[in-house]
């Protein structure tokens, strides 16, 4: 599961001018217009960082989600993931992110009790939930289907 070393890292930037700019992650996969919400003045149009924090979540936590799942040998037949999160002030806190919300449908022939375990155990592992958990309130919505119905139980 791990490479050999004890930290995997990663990094991007921003080029900025004005209310946009231009995010580039360093693996070359993430290039994405970001600009100002409209919301808060500017003119939108580009992605920003709280929706950027929102993929982080949905990516980190499916990741965990698959890793831990594959450790155990527990075939996941599909993962939707959502994820949401909140950008927050008021008088007495700046902006802060106040919420994240993750929605999760997961698709697998292993006994619901089994997935349920596990994908609780990736909200716990998740890097992402861990630190959104420590500044903000932090929800998990898991519904699990079976892949020879699509009949989904929660």
């Amino acid at each position: 599961m791990h490479s050999g070393s004890d930290a995997v890292e990663a990094n991007a930037s921003v080029s900025w001018t004005g209310w946009s700019g231009k995010v580039t992650g360093g693996s070359g996969a993430l290039i994405a217009d970001t600009a100002t919400q409209v919301e808060l003045g500017g003119p939108g149009g580009g992605t920003n960082p709280e929706e950027l924090l929102a993929a982080a979540l949905a990516n980190c936590y499916t990741s965990t989600l698959t890793s831990l799942a594959r450790a155990r040998q527990i075939e996941l037949t599909g993962i939707l993931t959502k994820a949401r999160t909140r950008l927050a002030w008021d008088k007495d806190t700046p902006h802060h992110i106040a919420q994240g919300d993750l929605t999760v449908r997961i698709t697998a022939d292993a006994p619901e009790d089994r997935v349920l375990s596990l994908a609780n155990e990736a909200r716990d592992h998740c890097p992402v939930c861990n630190i959104l958990a420590a500044s903000a309130k932090l929800t998990v919505a898991i519904t699990v289907a079976r892949r020879d119905t699509g009949k989904a139980r929660q």
